[in-house]
């Protein structure tokens, strides 16, 4: 194809092709949008397209053609813009809900005897097992048991409305 060739179908066709995108998209802009799409992929692929029926019939296909796929993109880029808005906002609500329990929790210990909590925080945040535990304080391992038991028996009491979320917050502090 031409230059002339194409100045003559750009200009014969210009119009009805913006009249018909414009009602096909529902939006003056994406028809208009449309319409540049398939004139400039017309221009491009000039030696490879051979137009054998009606210009106009191709031209109203090409533009049917590439005003779905334009909407299916917009459809797709719309879907991860909402997972990704829905997924920060899950994301910060676990991260203020993990703050407030973790705040809880800490409360919780502090209302703890002195021996239980020493003997939770090293078996809880420090990952020592009971019989570490036992050298550590100078104490037996049946002390220790005794000790952990007494102060998860106290925080359920005190932490058992959020005993479920707790029990997330507690994997997360042994797995760091």
């Amino acid at each position: 194809m031409e230059l002339r060739e194409f100045e003559k179908i750009f200009k014969e066709y210009h119009a009805h092709c913006l009249a018909f995108a414009r009602h096909y998209t529902g939006d003056p802009l994406d028809g208009e949008e449309v319409v540049q799409l398939v004139f400039a992929q017309l221009w491009e692929k000039r030696a490879a397209i051979a137009i054998t029926g009606s210009v106009k019939s191709y031209l109203f296909t090409a533009i049917r053609n590439t005003a779905i796929s334009q909407w299916r993109k917009q459809q797709v880029r719309s879907d991860r813009e909402t997972g990704f808005g829905q997924l920060q906002t899950a994301t910060i609500e676990s991260n203020v809900q993990a703050r407030e329990l973790e705040k809880l929790l800490h409360k919780a210990l502090e209302k703890l005897p002195e021996r239980c909590r020493e003997v939770f925080v090293l078996s809880r945040q420090q990952h020592l097992k009971y019989a570490e535990i036992a050298v550590v304080m100078d104490i037996s391992v049946k002390t220790v048991e005794n000790q952990m038991g007494k102060a998860l028996k106290i925080l359920h009491g005190e932490l058992r409305e959020y005993l479920p979320l707790l029990l997330v917050l507690l994997q997360i502090m042994k797995k760091n």
